[in-house]
């Protein structure tokens, strides 16, 4: 009777050994997932932040042209109005 429960405790004793390392293994495939992920989003981070900045340059551009065109249209009616006088 003792050595058959002997016997048992000796395979629960190999299951938890199976069972903890099959855990680890998930476990090692799942952070490895994680970093994987993580190294994605830090990518498209970046990606994003020269895509941001790509816009706000054109923005930027934008708006000094539109400036300067109105600065030109109203330096010229102020020039032909004079002129008409």
């Amino acid at each position: 009777m003792t050595e058959e429960l002997s016997k048992r405790v000796d395979d629960l004793h190999k299951r938890f050994d199976d069972l903890r390392t099959d855990i680890s293994a998930r476990l090692a495939e799942m952070i490895k997932r994680i970093d994987d992920t993580n190294k994605r989003i830090d990518d498209l981070r970046t990606d994003m932040n020269q895509r941001f900045a790509d816009v706000n340059q054109t923005l930027r551009t934008s708006m000094w042209v539109v400036s300067g065109w109105f600065t030109f249209l109203t330096a010229g009616l102020a020039v032909s109005g004079f002129l008409r006088r």
